[in-house]
């Protein structure tokens, strides 16, 4: 059984945000904020603690990795899905999951739903 999870959706391509907010609140998850920059991130989260965060890497103003250490601070347990293109390679900060753009929106839920999954209890 899953439940809604709530995320958080920031990259500096626009059309992106709008496609993969729209994509996962079709597949009954709650995007409770959008930005287009680092700064956008750190206040979104901030405000709405989302179950997860799809964040892009390089934004202008206050790029991505800035933002993830400053929400891995309020919250070292945060789900943070990066966006990036196919020739990044190395991520040393700790993140849930590098997604390679341009995005597979079906391999993005599934990586979103296999590390934020709500676990009930069973009853045997």
């Amino acid at each position: 059984m899953q439940s809604n999870l709530t995320g958080i959706i920031i990259d500096d391509d626009h059309d992106e945000v709008e496609i993969l907010s729209l994509f996962l609140e079709i597949k009954g998850h709650d995007v409770v904020g959008k930005g287009h920059n680092g700064y956008d991130a750190v206040t979104l989260y901030n405000e709405n603690k989302p179950d997860f965060v799809i964040l892009g890497v390089n934004m202008s103003q206050y790029d991505g990795t800035h933002a993830i250490m400053e929400i891995k601070k309020i919250n070292s347990d945060a789900n943070i899905f990066v966006l990036a293109d196919s020739k990044f390679k190395n991520f040393e900060i700790d993140v849930n999951a590098v997604l390679s753009k341009p995005c597979d929106l079906y391999e993005i839920l599934e990586a979103i739903e296999m590390n934020c999954s709500v676990h009930y209890p069973s009853f045997e």
